[in-house]
């Protein structure tokens, strides 16, 4: 997910500093081989801003130098095949850092004269060995972050997927850069990034087909074991509506947070209506899901159509996971509230 980070171009820095400014690579198994250093901003159709271009000698071991102070930002390093990204905060004068190409990707370095690049790796290497990166996980990971670009950049990449729930995120950590950066590149892309994110937001709203008020569509379906079960049979109480499918990735990494709030609140009226986009002839894989996930309520159904499942599109549905919370009346309460679940549901429980 890291190695995913947009191109960007770059930009001054103002220094005090004075002198030789080095990047010194010790890097074991990258004997002779090319080295790349470039600096990465927010814009896409930028190509990076290639810094230097050096070798390794026979013991792995390159040296960058200018005569300027390398620019606060986001830097790819490229060793023969192989890319590390890292950060710096334009202060740096001396950075060297060891490790082996085989897990330069991951990070997996020691770092001396940077405390940024040192606690971005920090930062990487948690990721990378820890389990799924949940909303709340992303958010640990993001206030650990040790400058408002630092922060910027982790919320695009660890919660970009979802932009739109984490719309407020994206507006607090673009305020934080703003005031750090106000003349910089990072600042004003960060801005226009989450500017058109939340255009195009509206403009979802605009077009969708089910609104926050609206009486919520009957749904009536066979379930697993061919019983048909509805929608409005669960009328009096509050319902997350879910659209998932056995093969959607992000659909299985949400639902452990699905039965927690489930197992909480059924007995005070909560209950979950499961449909599932799963595709013909896979119904054995649905239930396996069903099991392996531990989703203990009665309610799931599927006309196993895959993307022409019928509920997808009287609801709007075009991506999963996707969610509907309908309240005791059988109204839309809150659309996709994945995130603040729990939240969204002690307003209508």
């Amino acid at each position: 997910m890291l190695l995913l980070l947009p191109a960007l171009v770059g930009i001054p820095a103002c220094s005090g500093l004075s002198g030789k400014f080095t990047l010194k690579g010790e890097v074991t198994n990258a004997a002779n081989l090319q080295v790349l250093l470039e600096q990465l901003f927010f814009d896409q159709n930028t190509a990076p801003t290639a810094i230097a271009r050096v070798n390794c000698d026979a013991n792995g071991i390159f040296t960058i130098e200018q005569e300027q102070p390398f620019n606060a930002g986001l830097y790819r390093l490229t060793i023969g095949a192989k890319r590390m990204f890292f950060m710096l905060d334009g202060e740096d004068k001396n950075v060297s850092f060891k490790g082996d190409l085989n897990t330069l990707d991951r990070l997996e370095v020691e770092v001396t004269g940077s405390e940024t690049f040192t606690c971005y790796a920090k930062i990487v290497q948690e990721i990378v060995k820890g389990g799924p990166v949940t909303p709340e996980v992303a958010k640990n990971y993001i206030a650990q972050g040790c400058s408002p670009l630092m922060q910027a950049f982790f919320t695009a990449q660890l919660l970009g997927r979802n932009a739109g729930e984490h719309l407020d995120d994206f507006k607090n950590a673009s305020k934080a850069l703003t005031e750090a950066m106000p003349a910089s590149k990072y600042a004003s892309e960060f801005e226009n990034m989450v500017a058109g994110l939340e255009k195009q937001i509206l403009q979802q709203q605009s077009n969708a087909v089910i609104k926050v008020g609206s009486p919520a569509p009957d749904i009536s379906l066979p379930g697993p074991d061919g019983k048909v079960r509805s929608l409005s049979s669960l009328k009096g109480k509050v319902v997350l509506l879910d659209f998932w499918a056995s093969w959607c990735r992000p659909c299985r990494m949400a639902n452990p947070h699905v039965v927690e709030v489930y197992k909480k609140y059924k007995d005070k009226g909560f209950d979950v209506f499961s449909v599932s986009l799963d595709r013909p002839g896979q119904k054995s894989a649905w239930e396996a899901a069903i099991q392996q996930d531990g989703l203990v309520w009665d309610n799931h159904v599927s006309d196993l159509q895959f993307w022409n499942s019928a509920p997808a599109a009287t609801y709007g549905v075009r991506s999963i996971p996707s969610t509907f919370l309908i309240d005791r009346n059988g109204n839309i309460a809150a659309i996709n509230p994945r995130t603040n679940l729990e939240e969204q549901l002690l307003k209508v429980l």
